[in-house]
């Protein structure tokens, strides 16, 4: 080999040598599966606008994975199948100190719709009505048993309603086709499906407040009123309805890096983490983010709050 060649083969040899060095030095986006929910609600369209938000970090990215909601997802995490979860805050108030939070995202509403022909204005009159708690394993389905037990409609036997556990599409199909006589479905304000239902068959949203003074005796400081905007489903009026929070949850063991970079997305990124076509209260604002009571934050995520929130 020539000197010159010798020469260029070095040069050659320690460029790619720093290239090496460089991208051995570059860290590499860590990805992190998130469970959400079922296809067309909420918690499966706020992780893939999570996701949207993540994808250009060069700290963490998010895949979202449709999952059958809360109680789903808290399983999922605890057997390591996925990194980040959705919950309902009562769904995860016991969970243990395994699981934390990164944040609380936004809030869900606890939705009674009944067809408009079906004769039902309360919740007393779901006794003797077929009902659909929610999809097997979801949070909402938690909720709505204890909705239905605080309001008495449970203990009214024989008048007890038949309750059932249907996927979201499916008891939308049940009650367009008068199979089921109502379902109770948890998320956001308006779901589309609904909408899409309320324009085959006259549907009506039911108060499930009378319910909410037996439930906050219960389980104190997990549920709030609040109300669905009138126009909402074709509703003439507003309808009280009972508020329930989503929390953003991780094990413990979360790398502290990865906790900031999700903190971080979740502030900066907040107005495009709620839906275009969302109504009502949501979320992602400093003072919520924070309260995740009864769940601790994960301590990197509350000290990065801290950080951006002083």
């Amino acid at each position: 080999m020539s000197t010159l060649t010798r020469r260029a083969f070095l040069s050659v040899a320690a460029g790619m040598g720093a290239a090496s060095l460089v991208a051995c030095s570059t860290p590499a986006t860590t990805p992190l599966v998130l469970g959400c929910g079922e296809a067309g609600g909420s918690y499966l369209e706020f992780g893939h606008l999570l996701a949207a938000a993540t994808r250009s970090s060069s700290v963490v990215t998010v895949s979202p994975l449709a999952t059958e909601g809360s109680i789903d997802n808290l399983r999922l995490l605890r057997e390591r199948a996925v990194d980040l979860g959705l919950s309902l805050v009562d769904s995860a108030a016991d969970v243990g100190n395994d699981v934390v939070a990164i944040g609380r995202v936004y809030q869900n509403y606890l939705q009674c719709i009944v067809r408009a022909d079906a004769g039902i204005s309360q919740l007393a009159d779901l006794a003797r009505r077929t009902v659909s708690l929610g999809a097997p394993g979801s949070g909402a389905a938690a909720t709505a048993r204890r909705v239905l037990d605080a309001s008495g409609v449970i203990a009214a036997a024989p008048g007890r309603p038949n309750t059932v556990e249907r996927t979201f599409r499916e008891a939308v199909d049940d009650v367009a086709a008068a199979r089921i006589d109502a379902f109770f479905w948890s998320g956001g304000v308006p779901t589309p499906q609904i909408s899409e239902l309320a324009q085959q068959v006259p549907v009506m949203v039911i108060d499930t407040t009378p319910a909410l003074s037996v439930l906050s005796a219960r389980f104190p400081d997990v549920y709030a009123a609040t109300t669905i905007p009138s126009g909402v489903y074709g509703a003439a009026r507003a309808v009280p309805t009972i508020g329930v929070a989503n929390l953003l949850l991780a094990r413990a063991d979360l790398a502290d890096g990865l906790a900031r970079a999700l903190v971080d997305a979740l502030i900066d990124d907040a107005p495009g983490l709620v839906p275009p076509d969302a109504l009502g209260i949501q979320y992602l604002t400093p003072a919520s983010l924070i309260d995740t009571s009864p769940l601790a934050l994960h301590p990197a995520a509350e000290r990065r709050y801290r950080e951006r929130y002083g």
